[in-house]
């Protein structure tokens, strides 16, 4: 799996670093969660990836904004931050790219400093 990030999100994670320390390793988690979404393990069927998928979005971890015919899905997600005791504040939007495997993080904000995504950035995407 191929990891990128957005320059607006480079800017995001150096500001909310600076008040959360634990943020950077915590991403490091996200990004060793990812693939278990999208890549189906050695042991395991497409029917198993579909469940774990399914459980994933059907809580209140993350839900999928928008999917287009060419592969590519706009998650938004909960990321839970060792720093805040993984209260439910921040949000990460990410974009997967199924033809490249291939992740590129493009919004990252806490929900005391706004309510809602970047709608602007993620049409820049699609």
């Amino acid at each position: 799996m191929n990891y990128s990030t957005s320059s607006e999100f480079d800017r995001e994670l150096k500001t909310l670093s600076k008040k959360w320390r634990s943020l950077p390793k915590d991403l490091i988690t996200v990004k060793k969660t990812l693939p278990l979404l999208y890549i189906i393990q050695p042991d395991e069927t497409e029917e198993s990836l579909r469940l774990r998928r399914d459980q994933f979005f059907n809580n209140k971890r993350a839900t999928i904004i928008r999917t287009t015919k060419d592969g590519i899905e706009i998650v938004k997600m909960r990321l839970d931050c060792a720093s805040l005791n993984n209260k439910d504040i921040l949000r990460l939007i990410f974009v997967f790219a199924n033809y490249g495997e291939t992740i590129e993080f493009i919004e990252l904000y806490s929900k005391n400093d706004k309510q809602r995504e970047d709608q602007s950035r993620i049409k820049k995407y699609l």
